[in-house]
């Protein structure tokens, strides 16, 4: 009966144990695939507060998801889900902000990309760093309402 009961107490320890840390692939200083730096990341929501920006009006709009990898030639590649939950039909213009390893811009600012929302949809937008000196990104929002 007590071997029993040290058996249980053993793994209901491990599950605890194994379920407390942070995922075995995720590299330090990334998440989902995305550099944060020092920024304390613990879920979606926040790395998308933390890598969306929005200038001008405010959009009913808004990005709901940000997964980041590796392109080829060791570039960074961005997929991220814009959701339109209002029942109109929206427009709205985007740009991603390339930014290098000490925090300045790594490219030229990109022009602003036109994009049409249906009533309650999603939209992923992918895109490529347009060189390996960038190393982060910021996605802006503009609404053209």
């Amino acid at each position: 009966m007590k071997g029993t009961w040290m058996v249980i107490a053993l793994v209901a320890a491990a599950l605890v144990a194994g379920c407390a840390h942070k995922k075995g692939f995720e590299k330090p200083g990334f998440a989902y695939g995305c550099p944060i730096g020092t920024e304390k990341v613990k879920s979606m929501e926040d790395l998308v507060k933390l890598k969306t920006l929005t200038e001008g009006k405010r959009t009913t709009i808004e990005a709901t998801e940000v997964r980041c990898s590796v392109a080829s030639g060791d570039l960074l590649k961005v997929d991220a889900t814009l959701n339109n939950d209002s029942s109109k039909v929206k427009r709205i213009s985007y740009k991603f902000r390339w930014i290098d390893r000490e925090g300045m811009r790594a490219w030229e600012e990109e022009v602003w990309k036109p994009l049409l929302m249906y009533e309650n949809s999603n939209t992923v937008v992918t895109t490529v760093a347009p060189t390996n000196k960038a190393v982060d990104f910021r996605l802006i929002l503009l609404s053209q309402e």
